[in-house]
């Protein structure tokens, strides 16, 4: 019921009510990457890869494409039930949000056996499903919120392994830690992982836990079932990641995080950015104290990993993230560390579960003080609030807000009332008021109104067009000329191409492949776009440069107005072909030599080559007539081209080289060959030829190969063995 409030009006069928979730990430990249994902298995093809970004991107292995992920279902089997021309942005509305009642369900079962109290699970699940962290940027960023929706469900598991129920744990642990890798968000995977490892550990100190040797042997195996399970996409991607710019980030821009100031986001939203990821309300943050007061050994460990999450989450602002940096496997391939804010968010739902439960079990004569200090502490804060409150009014008026939200006065008004209201409970507990039942229902409210009132709509816009409609879409449509790319240089929305089924040479995905982009970088503009088959370019209104050494010309179609600039919309004529056949060919031992050809200006790319590795000798004594190279057939897996040459020569096409790819002619395998930077191309023989480009990654075929397996063998096997461990023999 409280997650209903939390989301109705996104997903209420009346349009007055209606509201959807900010255009940007959510829209322009997650949801976008599902619609590519529906149309191509609406016209039967698995999206192995996609033509639109980047040239021709891996999309499979492009691990946030989650197309293994059950939670990834939930937009495309109504989508595809549907059958409209794109996926449904309703059903990504309930993919997205539904993992805040996984979030509650999970934490609700993790705080609930650890505390031993059903009211201190619930508190601990409002706190940390409509907390500040999982209703802000992660909604929006939808790997990040499925990620931590699964991960109290991975530590319920590790405990249930720790304490010897093996088949729970099990169960738990591999179906959270295979979600966690089909998802596909490394590094919220890396610190749940890291998280886990901690919890693990810690639940093996306590009583009646199994052996370190024992339980380690029985976690070793079933992260060996998770990684087995999870190799159709972990497969593909580790081979995308070892050809990607994330092998290692430069520490500058891996330590980015929280300013130090965020920490006034415990107690007052909006003062230092729009979201606040650090806020869980005044009651849970209160409860703190008999938490750590009388919570045991449970809340002292949320403490440190609160702690630990708070410092890091600041990144290069506090020197303990430059030593995770250097020591920390992996840590060096992660950005935006106040992606720390989970375990921030978590311990902080732990610690009022604890402290909530702690007081519905009575308190000692000797820890009474608890009660003088809950009751102190949150009447400073009510006073606090309210001597600030006619201040910032009084600001307002005179047009001074310093809140990200611009409604200072009425979050600070908020925020007395809620302060206020902690006041009140605490003076009731104090005064004598026992009832278990009455005491917790009021904590509960107290807290879901909290939270409400602050994080309910914080991602909210009205209903608007996800992509508006733009001139260089109606130009680009009417071209008979294809296939064809396009060059943006940031006029349009991330990822315009993707939804009007044309092809960029960019993209807005924060993991490129490496060699491309090394390419784009270091390759003058008039060269990559003859190389890579531009048709359109639109600019910030500047001149393109000279392109009559390559026989090409801009032809100026229309200039916009946009803001302050002016956005210029170019055709290149004449139109390419998508292959050509060149003789002359120089062979380079490395990327670094190929592009430093390309770079000077005599070479002339439609009469030769740049090749990586030995040459082919070509005939050049052989009688020089014309060539025809015809394109069959093209689909982001398969090219097919009739090749009619008068002497051999090397055939060049304009889809780039990536793992994967292969080459026939006249269905006989012939090598691949990498040219001009990052094409592919191939040796043909003089005569007719078929040739046949296709992408079939091993990766993939060997990933599915191993979780077939794991999912129909080792799985089975292993609950087997384990349940027959489990149960005692029978008695004669």
């Amino acid at each position: 019921a409280l997650w209903w409030l939390f989301v109705w009006r996104y997903l209420t069928p009346v349009p007055a009510d209606r509201l959807m979730l900010a255009l940007g990430d959510f829209t322009h990249t997650y949801y976008v990457f599902r619609d590519l994902a529906y149309r191509a298995l609406r016209v039967g093809e698995f999206p192995l890869r996609v033509l639109c970004l980047f040239s021709g991107y891996p999309y499979q292995a492009y691990p946030q494409s989650a197309l293994f992920y059950p939670g990834t279902w939930i937009t495309l089997i109504p989508s595809l039930l549907g059958g409209a021309s794109h996926a449904s942005l309703d059903a990504f509305h309930l993919e997205s949000l539904i993992h805040l009642w996984i979030a509650g369900v999970t934490a609700y079962a993790l705080f609930a056996r650890e505390t031993g109290s059903p009211w201190g699970g619930l508190m601990g699940a409002i706190g940390f499903a409509f907390g500040g962290y999982l209703t802000g940027y992660p909604i929006l960023q939808v790997s990040i919120i499925q990620a931590s929706a699964w991960t109290p469900l991975f530590l319920l598991g590790l405990r249930a392994l720790a304490e010897g129920r093996t088949v729970t744990g099990a169960l738990a642990t591999g179906a959270a830690g295979v979600f966690l890798l089909l998802i596909g968000h490394p590094q919220m995977t890396l610190y749940v992982f890291l998280l886990g490892l901690a919890y693990f550990i810690f639940c093996l100190s306590l009583p009646g836990s199994l052996s370190y040797r024992k339980a380690l042997r029985h976690a070793a195996w079933i992260g060996v079932l998770i990684l087995g399970t999870s190799a159709i996409q972990l497969l593909p991607t580790l081979e995308y990641y070892r050809h990607s710019n994330r092998v290692r980030l430069p520490f500058p821009e891996s330590g980015t995080g929280f300013p130090v100031q965020d920490v006034l986001q415990l107690l007052q939203p909006g003062l230092v950015s729009h979201w606040q990821p650090l806020y869980s309300g005044f009651l849970p943050l209160t409860l703190l104290i008999p938490a750590l007061a009388r919570g045991g050994r449970e809340a002292r460990f949320w403490a440190g990993i609160g702690l630990a999450g708070l410092l890091l989450s600041f990144g290069a602002n506090f020197p303990l993230y430059e030593v995770f940096f250097q020591l920390v496997p992996f840590y060096a391939t992660t950005r935006s560390q106040e992606r720390h804010a989970l375990w921030v968010s978590l311990a902080l739902a732990a610690l009022s579960a604890h402290g909530l439960a702690a007081l519905l079990r009575g308190l000692p004569r000797a820890r009474r003080w608890i009660l003088s200090a809950g009751t102190r502490i949150s009447g400073a804060m009510a006073l606090t609030f309210a001597l600030s409150l006619p201040v910032v009014t009084f600001l307002a008026r005179q047009g001074i807000d310093p809140s990200d939200h611009r409604r200072l006065p009425q979050e600070v008004g908020l925020s007395l009332l809620f302060a206020l209201g902690t006041w009140g409970w605490w003076q009731a507990r104090a005064r004598g008021w026992r009832n278990r039942r009455g005491l917790a229902l009021a904590a509960l409210g107290l807290a879901s109104l909290n939270l409400a009132a602050f994080n309910r709509y914080l991602d909210a816009v009205p209903p608007a067009s996800i992509y508006p409609d733009h001139p260089a879409a109606a130009w680009m449509a009417q071209d008979p000329h294809r296939p064809f790319r396009f060059f943006d240089e940031y006029r349009l929305p991330d990822h315009y191409g993707c939804w009007l089924g044309e092809e960029d040479i960019r993209g807005a995905t924060s993991i490129h492949p490496e060699p491309y982009f090394s390419f784009l970088k270091q390759t003058p503009e008039p060269m990559q776009w003859w190389l890579l088959g531009v048709r359109y370019v639109i600019t910030w209104g500047r001149e393109l440069p000279d392109m009559h050494a390559l026989g090409r010309t801009a032809t100026l179609l229309q200039e916009i107005p946009q803001g302050n600039e002016v956005t210029r919309i170019y055709r290149l004529d004449p139109p390419l072909p998508w292959a050509w056949v060149v003789r002359a060919v120089r062979p380079v031992k490395t990327v670094e030599e190929m592009l430093a050809a390309l770079r000077d200006p005599a070479f002339r790319p439609a009469e030769e080559a740049v090749v990586l590795g030995p040459a082919e000798p070509l005939d050049a004594t052989a009688i020089e007539g014309p060539d025809e190279v015809q394109l069959l057939h093209r689909t982001a897996i398969e090219a097919r081209y009739r090749a009619r040459l008068s002497r051999p020569g090397l055939l060049i096409t304009r889809d780039p080289w990536y793992p994967g790819w292969t080459v026939t002619i006249n269905g006989r395998p012939a090598p691949l060959r990498r040219a001009d930077g990052v094409l592919m191309a191939v040796y043909l023989p003089a005569g007719e030829n078929e040739v046949v480009f296709r992408f079939r990654p091993t990766s993939f075929y060997i990933g599915a190969g191993i979780s077939g397996l794991t999912v129909f063998f080792l799985w089975p096997l292993t609950l087997w063995r384990m349940r027959r461990r489990a149960t005692p023999p029978r008695q004669p």
